[in-house]
């Protein structure tokens, strides 16, 4: 259960507002009335006794951590029944991540390299500790600005969830970023504090270059090559870019050995003209970038007659986190509990820093809760193969490489009027699932994937549908049924656990309404005069982003409560000064992906507009979807020969591939749950 704000906690804590939250528990803030201070608390809901003696363990250690640049945890307890708890420092300002969406690109040197020496020497800090303790999940969101400039590295751990392919006693064993986080990450290879030093070195490039590094299990598998620092941002000095550029190399000894090291290969901080101080956050409209050539990657060679791969994934005692619990649990490898050798002298403990941010709520969907800001950097597309010929027997579900898995409902004309089909996530396997005489289009899912709808009559494609119903079938094509039927037509569904939102044609001007999937009657959500189309729930069903013209005359995404209210007279904007369309909320509840002049952009969805990035070059595109675990976006594209097919994508732009290669239309792609 939800602490309820202002109620009191373990008869000390009045909470306050919700701050983010997992699928293991959340992060509120709150006020010590003991001693009068703003507090951080977290609450993990996952309770055995296992966990409990895990989270006592964790909480013991994270107490006696005490440096300037990491926070401080001053109470832990467990409330049988109910959850476990961790109060900590409350930590004012923006995060790293926040302070780039807000500049609208690159952050300046030399904030970047003061804020780089605390965090290291809190690195170092933590490293001498016996046992030494890593971090694991270095990212921009991880590290907060203080009002007075001060870099603190702190950790939610909402999304260090259990591992459902290992036993309890390896919960967390991928507690990670992707794109943040070095090969050995990715499988079961050693990690140690080189492992950090990697961490912080793509953070430093995101924040200089606003975009991410390509990826490290795709470099070391010579899928895609580090793009050098001032390639991307000239302005860097050549002894930042080569500090950086070392932090990342594929293997660990490839970078530096201690944060003393990496510290003495930075800049100095009297290098830079003018005195280091905090950077201004600068508030600006988002300005459309033009489209620009893809960059080349230079290669980065690997060293002669050395294969990365046994470095990474061929290590003896492997090093394991237990118990990430979703609250950035301190614990020790299964191998060390059992007294097995490790590559140190001492023990090492992987760990979260405690503390709380105020970031959106993310999702636990995939390894982590934050998500880096995406780039305009798209990766060549990624050459498939003609999907085989349908067969009668349903697709079944195929997992890939990098979280890419499941299933993908689509609009296709290959049989003659627009129909529902499903095919694996790489595209394989199409198999029809409507046959409606009058067309079908716009596939929603429903939340637990059992069942989808669909809007029939659909000649073709278009914007809206006028005179058109909503039907539900079954994921295998049966028992299909018309659910809405109304006066002018209703289209645009999209399904959430609080109900199917749709677009009404109510006399002409497009209204949001909100049914259920018993069919019972919808009910308007939009004020009576606003003319709202293209609803996309958020990942809870607590709110809605929806299109709409008729408040400023141009095209802007707003978003609202499940019940139609606004948080305040007006809703507030999404996106500004772009013309919009298409929107789709991510899974993680973080970001919302959506059309502009038929390239696809995402923007966090409650930055007010602010922080719009460009993440395709080549089109044009339309209708994107997320992926279940939210790392891919998929879409439709008609860049070749002006054929529309089924195009998927990586959230950063990046490894672009085509999925459908019919010579008929195919759209409106829709990713099962």
């Amino acid at each position: 259960m939800p602490l309820e704000p202002n109620t009191l906690l373990h008869g000390r804590y009045r909470i306050g507002e919700e701050l983010g939250r997992g699928g293991m528990g959340a992060v509120y803030r709150g006020y010590d009335e003991n001693l009068g201070v703003e507090v951080a608390i977290k609450e993990n809901q996952f309770s055995t006794p296992e966990f409990e003696r895990q989270f006592k363990r964790e909480a013991s250690l994270l107490a006696t951590l005490r440096h300037p640049n990491l926070p401080r945890v001053t109470d832990h307890f467990v409330l049988s029944g109910q959850g476990q708890y961790l109060v900590m420092d409350f930590i004012p300002g923006d995060d790293a991540k926040t302070q780039l969406i807000k500049n609208g690109g690159p952050l300046p040197e030399k904030d970047v390299v003061r804020w780089a020496r605390e965090i290291l020497d809190a690195l170092k800090y933590l490293h001498g500790r016996t046992p030494p303790i890593l971090h694991r999940d270095i990212k921009p969101g991880n590290i907060k600005i203080t009002p007075d400039g001060r870099a603190v590295l702190v950790d939610f751990g909402l999304a260090k969830m259990q591992d459902s392919t290992q036993t309890a006693t390896t919960t967390g064993a991928k507690a990670f970023t992707p794109g943040f986080a070095p090969p050995e990450q990715y499988g079961l290879g050693r990690t140690d504090a080189r492992t950090d030093f990697y961490a912080l070195g793509a953070t430093l490039y995101n924040l200089l270059t606003g975009e991410m590094p390509a990826d490290g299990l795709q470099r070391a598998l010579n899928q895609q090559a580090l793009i050098p620092l001032q390639q991307l941002n000239p302005k860097v000095s050549a002894r930042a870019a080569q500090a950086i550029e070392r932090s990342l190399g594929i293997r660990p000894d490839e970078r530096f050995a201690t944060a003393a090291e990496f510290i003495s290969a930075l800049p100095d901080l009297d290098e830079y003209t003018a005195p280091a101080r905090p950077s201004e956050t600068v508030m600006r409209p988002v300005v459309k970038p033009e489209p620009k050539p893809e960059p080349v990657a230079s290669p980065v060679p690997p060293p002669p007659q050395r294969n990365n791969l046994p470095l990474i994934f061929g290590g003896v005692g492997v090093l394991i986190v237990l118990g990430a619990i979703g609250l950035g649990a301190v614990l020790f490898s299964a191998g060390q509990l059992a007294g097995e050798a490790t590559p140190t002298t001492a023990p090492t403990v992987q760990v979260g820093i405690a503390t709380a941010t105020t970031a959106p709520p993310t999702s636990t969907s995939e390894p982590t809760a934050t998500i880096p800001v995406p780039t305009e950097t798209a990766l060549p597309p990624t050459p498939t193969e003609e999907p085989p010929t349908p067969t009668e027997a349903g697709p079944q579900a195929t997992p890939l490489g990098g979280g890419l898995s499941g299933q993908i409902a689509f609009v296709s004309e290959r049989s003659g009027s627009p129909q529902i089909w499903l095919m694996n996530a790489d595209g394989s396997n199409p198999v029809q699932l409507t046959n409606q005489q009058d067309g079908a289009c716009q596939p929603a899912w429903a939340p637990d994937g059992s069942q989808l709808v669909f809007v029939s009559p659909c000649p073709r494609k278009r914007d809206t549908y006028p005179g058109a119903a909503i039907y539900k079938v079954n994921a295998d094509g049966t028992g299909s049924q018309i659910l809405f039927s109304l006066i002018g037509g209703v289209f645009d569904p999209d399904w959430s656990v609080t109900g199917i939102a749709m677009t009404y044609l109510d006399n002409n001007r497009p209204q949001i309404y909100l049914g259920q999937p018993d069919g019972s009657r919808p009910i308007r959500l939009s004020q009576e005069r606003s003319g709202d189309s293209q609803p996309t729930w958020s990942p809870d069903g607590a709110r809605l982003i929806f299109f709409n013209t008729s408040r400023t005359g141009q095209p802007i995404l707003y978003w609202m409560n499940q019940d139609g209210t606004f948080d305040g007279s007006n809703p507030n904007q999404v996106t500004r000064d772009l013309a919009v369309s298409q929107p789709a909320w991510s899974p993680a509840g973080d970001l919302v992906a959506f059309v502009v002049s038929q390239q696809i952009y995402v923007i966090p969805w409650d930055a007010r507009g602010f922080g719009a990035q460009q993440i395709t070059i080549s089109g044009p595109n339309d209708t994107p979807a997320w992926s279940p675990d939210g790392r891919w976006i998929v879409y439709e594209s008609w860049r070749e020969a002006a054929n529309h097919d089924i195009w998927m994508m990586n959230r950063n732009g990046g490894e672009q591939r085509r999925l459908t290669t019919d010579a008929a239309w195919d759209y409106q792609p829709a990713w099962r749950p």
